[in-house]
């Protein structure tokens, strides 16, 4: 049992207070993942007993540009090499590349920048042999806020004093809380039928019962914390603060669908005076007349009308003004999140050079920022595999640099007609293939080669 949660920088009290940070996370989490899925547009008055109809109403009716909003910034970060201390490196470290492909990273790091960009946090956390060794295979593992908790330090806010992972073992049926401390880890359990942490986004209390499972353990590659956080600004993901102009725009769409579909049907009546009973002399005298079952509607429907009777037909009303208020709202929209409107709102491709211009800049500056957010992460769980590795040289966070792809990303054409320019200007061809065409690493490597192999090979060729 827990005794010392009372007593401030114990694991007790890191284990819970932790946990407690958790579960007071997972409603705000739940929400946001709500509106990157397009499952918020339920309304908070509904009945249970219409609420998977209504669903499938809402279904047709959700326009997801939260998702736009974070893929026009995620698609952009693309980390293509690494920079390291050690010699010989000058287009890229291989022995870094490998770390990476071999972590599946190409995947993993967008899934990263994803959360990041949706929950406003995001963790990699790397875990290594407790003896370092040149035949370690660290590995790098990402994770968002339903599984990961940390308390950041201080002074350095890039380090995290005590991080926490959440889980399930449905072997031993106990919830599980991993608590990592600089240079060591130790996990606490309790059991039960099933988990106890919400699954529909309440707020989650741990509560007591926890044990213990051992005495801590030391990691042996790191005297640090192994699991490094993604913030963003003010702790807020790339939509956070414009909910209020999404959820105008998906109820401004659903007001739409909702009238066109009380309108599907004209509302059709008779303007005239009609006997409510059938007459005397009618088969069926006496009793009331069904004009719902007379005045069936149907492509064969045929109706008999009395003499000077006339039949009204309802208007539909005009949704051009909602049409064009969720354009005006899209256009708020990409204007307060430095979206350019064509990725928004496809019509808009078609506005001139100038204002494209204008809003690929803005859309620039927001993703170098994301970058300068995510390189110390990134750098610091790549670090701590090569301490891992026992390779201090390239362990070292100081002079490891990521290669990040270019953010603008241009036609051959244009390229062609820069790089022209740029070797009149004098600049080399290497920083031409680098800077403007844009070469990764590796192409660069191979360009050095068939470089070579011309030069030898056009001699014996004459």
């Amino acid at each position: 049992m827990l005794d010392q949660t009372s007593v401030p920088g114990t694991d007790d009290w890191y284990l819970m207070e932790l946990a407690q940070r958790f579960g007071d996370g997972l409603p705000r989490m739940y929400e946001m993942k709500a509106y990157a899925d397009g499952t918020n547009a339920l309304p908070d008055e509904w009945d249970p007993g219409m609420r998977e109809t209504y669903r499938r109403f809402i279904h047709l009716s959700r326009l997801n540009m939260a998702e736009l909003v974070v893929a026009a910034r995620t698609n952009r970060m693309k980390p293509i090499g690494f920079r390291t201390a050690a010699p010989g490196d000058d287009t890229g470290d291989a022995a870094a590349w490998t770390m990476w492909k071999r972590n599946g990273m190409k995947v993993t790091i967008r899934d990263f920048f994803a959360h990041g960009g949706t929950y406003g946090s995001a963790f990699l956390t790397t875990t290594g042999p407790t003896k370092p060794s040149a035949a370690a295979q660290p590995l790098i593992l990402e994770s968002d806020g339903f599984a990961t908790a940390t308390i950041q330090n201080a002074n350095q806010p890039w380090i995290s004093d005590a991080a926490l992972t959440v889980g399930w073992d449905a072997v031993s049926g106990a919830d599980v809380l991993t608590l990592y401390r600089p240079g060591y880890w130790r996990q606490a359990v309790r059991a039960g039928k099933k988990s106890s942490v919400p699954s529909n986004g309440r707020r989650w209390a741990p509560g007591r019962g926890w044990s213990w499972v051992s005495d801590p353990i030391a990691l042996g590659y790191t005297d640090q914390v192994p699991v490094f956080r993604l913030d963003g600004p003010g702790g807020k993901g790339m939509f956070e603060k414009h909910l209020d102009s999404l959820n105008r725009i998906s109820n401004t769409i659903r007001e739409r669908l909702t009238i066109t579909a009380m309108q599907a049907f004209k509302q059709r009546a008779i303007d005239g005076d009609l006997p409510d009973y059938y007459p005397d002399d009618h088969p069926l005298a006496g009793q009331k007349i069904d004009y719902d079952g007379l005045f069936k509607a149907g492509p064969a429907a045929v109706w008999k009308l009395p003499a000077g009777a006339k039949m009204w037909e309802s208007v539909a009303t005009d949704i051009t003004p909602i049409l064009t208020a969720v354009k005006d709202d899209a256009k708020h929209l990409a204007a307060v999140t430095s979206t350019p409107l064509y990725i928004l709102s496809p019509d808009a491709a078609n506005g001139s050079a100038e204002g494209a211009s204008l809003a690929r800049e803005a859309l620039t500056f927001s993703v170098e920022e994301w970058i300068d957010r995510a390189e110390m992460p990134i750098i610091l769980a790549m670090g701590t595999g090569f301490r891992a590795q026992a390779d201090e040289v390239r362990a070292q966070v100081g002079d490891l640099e990521i290669m990040w792809a270019h953010v603008d990303r241009s036609s051959i054409l244009e390229r062609a007609a820069a790089a022209a320019n740029a070797k009149n200007g004098g600049l080399s061809q290497r920083m031409i293939n680098e800077k403007i065409f844009q070469l990764t690493p590796q192409e660069l490597q191979q360009e050095e080669q068939n470089k070579q192999d011309e030069a030898f090979l056009t001699p014996a060729a004459s």
